[in-house]
């Protein structure tokens, strides 16, 4: 690594901070409808013309916008990605990170302290409730294009039902009936988050056969007589105790010979790598009383534990991977 690899990192929270900026002001959605001028720009929200002319320049210098005749337009990335035009639309994802930068930026008081210096729920990181609709709908941006992947590799054939732990905006649920058209899908998590998901799902197809539970997963009903419990990046908000708790109410609430599978950023034994899970136990560190990410060997332990045998480690060419395990017949 050279020294201009260090300053890379270093100065990596520019670009974000100009881009997250500009999505929130909503530089990408007014400049959807056509080419305006910096001052056209800054007039229709409020702000200074000779800032908001910098803004865009460097918007344009990091491939979002265009400059040319009639000013300022989307470039394509812009267009296809940060604008609520589009059908590939993923501004919610950005928007849920921007909300976590307070976060990061207390860091260095966390790491004192070893709590979040912005105190969260260890279920719901978002604090607001408009926080929380980013997070949910920023879950969807995420999930749309795996869910149906997953869908595909996912052992589902010959199940009947099949209980989604945390299924935040609905995608899983929707994949996995609409991929086996013989599977009732269930939909668990709190209140808010599953209106969210009712409102997404609508009259969606296959939306018919997922019916909804409401509650803590760690405290509320799960249900029971499933075939197969999926519990997507949820693992890693939770504490050690709790992760043991949770393995233990989805072993129970599966039939006899039934599947767990967790879904999450695994680490390898060492717990540096891969390097995205590693920096994403520093995230749960700054956003969570109790999160981090986990190795399989850890959560696998568990799982033996509360009486699931791992079975398979499925990696999907994705940044999370997969654990598999079953529940005995006998």
């Amino acid at each position: 690594m050279t020294f201009e690899d260090l300053r890379s990192i270093a100065v990596g929270f520019q670009p974000a901070k100009l881009l997250l900026e500009a999505l929130d002001v909503g530089v990408f959605d007014l400049l959807d409808h056509g080419a305006l001028e910096a001052a056209e720009v800054a007039q229709r929200f409020g702000l200074d013309s000779r800032a908001t002319r910098l803004v865009l320049d460097a918007l344009v210098g990091q491939g979002l916008l265009e400059l040319g005749e009639g000013g300022y337009r989307n470039a394509e990335p812009a267009r296809r990605f940060l604008s609520r035009g589009s059908p590939e639309y993923r501004g919610e994802i950005l928007r849920h990170l921007h909300n976590t930068w307070e976060d990061w930026n207390e860091l260095g008081q966390t790491w004192k302290t070893g709590h979040p210096a912005l105190r969260r729920k260890t279920q719901q990181l978002p604090s607001t409730p408009e926080g929380m609709r980013h997070f949910i709908l920023g879950m969807e941006n995420l999930t749309r294009d795996l869910a149906p992947r997953l869908a595909e590799r996912l052992p589902l054939e010959g199940c009947a039902r099949v209980l989604d732990v945390g299924g935040g905006p609905g995608n899983y649920a929707l994949a996995f009936v609409q991929r086996w058209p013989g599977l009732e899908a269930v939909h668990f998590d709190l209140g808010p988050t599953s209106q969210i998901a009712r409102e997404f799902l609508g009259d969606k197809p296959g939306a018919e056969r997922i019916s909804f539970l409401e509650g803590d997963f760690l405290t509320s009903p799960l249900g029971e007589g499933y075939d197969f419990v999926w519990a997507s990046q949820i693992v890693h908000m939770l504490g050690e105790e709790e992760v043991q708790a949770l393995l233990g109410r989805m072993a129970a609430a599966l039939l006899p010979g039934g599947v767990v599978a967790v879904h999450d950023h695994f680490l390898e034994p060492d717990r540096t790598r891969p390097p995205t899970a590693s920096l994403f136990g520093v995230h749960m560190l700054v956003a969570t009383e109790r999160g981090r990410t986990y190795s399989f060997e850890e959560v696998e332990g568990w799982m033996r534990a509360a009486g699931i045998e791992p079975q398979q480690r499925m990696e999907y060419g994705g940044p999370a991977r997969v654990l598999l395990g079953r529940r005995p017949r006998t």
